[in-house]
């Protein structure tokens, strides 16, 4: 079985927003990586929505 996951190029933000990040994964009992990428997902899958909806063809 092969892996199919892959890495991001590094996102470099403020310490204090990191910090949030850090403390609201500690909070939810997940990785600060879990919470990257559950943000991510809903952000495209909203948008992508959204721009589904303005384009007919797609």
């Amino acid at each position: 079985m092969t892996d199919d996951k892959t890495t991001l190029p590094p996102v470099r933000v403020e310490k204090a927003f990191k910090d949030r990040l850090v403390t609201y994964a500690a909070s939810q009992e997940r990785d600060v990586s879990w919470v990257i990428r559950k943000a991510i997902k809903e952000y495209l899958d909203r948008h992508e929505e959204e721009s589904l909806g303005k384009d007919p063809d797609r």
